[in-house]
């Protein structure tokens, strides 16, 4: 089966269901075809967020006024 042959399966599938396809997807890990592309878990992406913003907090009040 190819891979636009399982899209379009995803297509009819109802809501609830798509959304299950969905978190599947964005809690795998991306295929070596993807360039190598990698993503931060969002644990790992929340701790260095908060670094940035403790660690620069001044800056970024100035910037956002």
């Amino acid at each position: 089966m190819s891979a636009a042959e399982i899209i379009e399966q995803i297509k009819t599938l109802p809501a609830d269901q798509q959304g299950e396809v969905l978190r599947y997807l964005q809690q795998s890990k991306p295929v070596e075809s993807h360039g190598g592309v990698r993503y931060a878990e969002p644990a790992a992406f929340e701790a260095a967020a908060h670094r940035v913003f403790e660690k620069h907090d001044e800056l970024l009040r100035r910037l956002a006024q």
